[in-house]
């Protein structure tokens, strides 16, 4: 598949988000946060992604954040049990989707994707579809066309046991705190998407219901996330939206470090220093390990919350405290 066609997931995942919200919301904030954290591995041929980066960059977006959901600020205090195993976090399949694009093998695709989803949250239903949305959507760039009995395989071959084994390190929370019986749950949904993939109705699963029906009916996208993987199986023209080109750049940004061309050295951080934004004054210039050399174009007090306008390499932030 030609590199355009591969990036359209994320040009069109981009482009609706900020349509449908007059702006970009917190899917977007997550997608570009996902992306400033993908790093090339030196050991293996893949693109990963860099925790401690990707921590400090949630902490940050805490303050400029264009939206969020209970899951995502769950992550950012004490950790409730209940939220993160129970809440969905509809940032976790668009974080997927660089993820995805970035890398070329499967199988270190797959342990990306885990990691990721595992770290806002522990819904078991959210795990299952989020695996089974990247392989369909590995599936789709490869142009394999099998890729029904290619999903059904992967969910077969799903092993609660080696779940375990291998991601307890990035399960936020301890599994006993699980609300209910987490290993009858697993099994449980694993049946239901069986159940989707043999086209059985389930009340389950929506978004990979959803991007089956495209794939096999030609049926027109409800769910967002069919939006963006639906120009991957038709010459779909979507809404007109304004192009940015800091959107344009980062999708050319993922598409580089799919082909090899960045140095992971030139995105390491060897040493963090990030000062509290707060403390500057209106034409204080600064460096900020996240934010490069940034400067205070305007601060206000309002209603006890301090504004702060900061002029980026990337852009304008306003962050509030």
């Amino acid at each position: 598949m030609e590199d355009r066609n591969i990036l359209k997931p994320l040009i069109f995942a981009f482009n609706e988000d900020i349509r449908l919200n007059d702006g970009p919301s917190h899917v977007t904030d997550l997608m570009v946060l996902t992306i400033k954290s993908l790093v090339p591995s030196e050991d293996y041929v893949g693109v990963y992604i860099d925790y401690k980066r990707f921590n400090e960059e949630m902490k940050l977006w805490k303050y400029y954040r264009h939206g969020d959901n209970i899951a995502l600020l769950n992550i950012l205090g004490n950790m409730d049990s209940h939220i993160y195993w129970d809440k969905k976090d509809d940032t976790a399949y668009f974080r997927i989707i660089p993820i995805v694009l970035s890398n070329k093998d499967y199988a270190y695709i797959r342990r990306e994707v885990i990691k990721n989803l595992l770290f806002t949250t522990g819904n078991i239903e959210t795990l299952i579809e989020g695996i089974l949305l990247s392989k369909l959507l590995y599936l789709l760039i490869r142009e394999e066309e099998n890729a029904i009995e290619e999903l059904k395989k992967e969910l077969i071959d799903f092993s609660q046991i080696e779940f375990i084994e291998e991601y307890i390190d990035y399960i936020r929370i301890s599994t006993e705190t699980y609300p209910g019986n987490f290993t009858v749950n697993f099994e449980q949904y694993r049946i239901h998407g069986l159940n989707v993939l043999n086209f059985s109705h389930s009340k389950y699963f929506k978004v990979l219901t959803d991007c089956l029906e495209i794939f096999i009916k030609g049926e027109e996208a409800n769910t967002l996330f069919g939006k963006c993987i639906s120009p991957l199986m038709a010459d779909i023209k979507h809404e007109s939206y304004k192009e940015d080109d800091f959107y344009f750049e980062l999708c050319n940004y993922v598409n580089n470090l799919r082909k090899g061309r960045i140095n992971p050295q030139s995105l390491k951080i060897k040493k963090y220093y990030l000062p509290d934004v707060f403390q500057y004054d209106v034409g204080d210039e600064f460096y900020h390990s996240l934010l490069n050399q940034s400067r205070v174009i305007k601060k206000e007090k309002i209603n006890n919350k301090t504004i702060l306008h900061l002029n980026t390499k990337s852009g304008i932030y306003k962050l509030v405290n």
